[in-house]
């Protein structure tokens, strides 16, 4: 990544957040509020903007915690190293990811043994 973060994030997230913050910075510590300046709740965003969201989508509703699984699936679908992915879900190992992502690991180069003859 281009900048050094205190919290390892995509650079798109990083400008999002950036952007909402410059929207609430001087009204409070918090990010995300309600119209009152409070700490938006979780139940609130999943029923006014998640539930919407998906709805004009045209998609069936998913729990928030599914956007954790996307990133998850779409991490380990494109190749990225599963140390990296295990890390920024903040697993403490490599086993979640693979139980739970083993499908989704691409064979880019590769599906019969050969690399592993062409080395011996």
């Amino acid at each position: 990544m281009a900048e050094h973060w205190p919290i390892d994030m995509l650079p798109m997230v990083h400008d999002a957040l950036k952007d909402q913050a410059a929207r609430t910075r001087l009204r409070s510590k918090y990010i995300f509020l309600n119209f009152d300046d409070q700490p938006i709740a979780p139940e609130t965003l999943r029923k006014n903007a998640c539930s919407k969201a998906l709805s004009k989508a045209k998609l069936d509703y998913r729990p928030m915690l599914q956007t954790r699984h996307t990133f998850g699936t779409m991490m380990v679908s494109s190749g990225e190293n599963l140390g990296w992915i295990q890390k920024m879900m903040g697993h403490s190992s490599l086993k979640m990811i693979t139980d739970k992502y083993f499908s989704y690991i691409p064979n880019m180069t590769h599906h019969n043994g050969s690399k592993f003859l062409k080395n011996i």
